[in-house]
């Protein structure tokens, strides 16, 4: 059964751009034609509303704001990794999600190492405690995951 969205609900979109490279398209659902059929999209980068299949639909969360970026050296340098829950807060602040404080983690914010990646930042939000972390792709060699998650127990590197 296909999920039914709401409108003023926000969502977003993976789709390609003009020049084929892939990008995230974030916007609310202005309005649904039926209740399997397409939806119309007000996207935040474009004037106007288009009509979306609902399978290309994904809904806006913490827990669903992801960065794919190539080159492994991000999560190795030190430098580079420290930068790298800014980047998926400034994603986060682009699909509309309102982050509170973001911590960083570990010496000079270069995150802590975790068993595959590193344990970059922490934050609250809704009253739940979330991590920002760096993960190897296990698909794509030399590129890395940044994402949130709800923080676990075994996560208590806070000082």
């Amino acid at each position: 059964m296909s999920r039914r969205w709401r409108n003023g609900e926000r969502i977003k979109v993976r789709t390609l751009d003009e020049d084929g490279l892939p990008i995230v398209r974030y916007g609310t659902v202005g309005a649904t034609l039926s209740s399997d059929g397409p939806v119309v999209v007000m996207f935040d980068d474009l004037l106007g509303g288009d009509i979306v299949d609902r399978s290309e639909l994904e809904v806006v969360a913490v827990d669903t704001i992801e960065l794919s970026l190539a080159g492994f050296d991000l999560a190795d340098d030190a430098v580079l990794r420290a930068g790298l829950a800014d980047m998926w807060r400034a994603e986060a602040d682009l699909a509309g999600l309102a982050i509170g404080a973001v911590r960083a983690m570990g010496d000079d914010g270069a995150g802590v190492r975790d068993s595959d990646g590193w344990l970059l930042a922490e934050f609250t939000h809704d009253g739940l405690a979330h991590v920002v972390r760096c993960t190897p792709d296990r698909d794509r060699a030399d590129t890395v995951i940044v994402r949130a998650d709800r923080s676990n127990r075994w996560d208590g590197f806070t000082a």
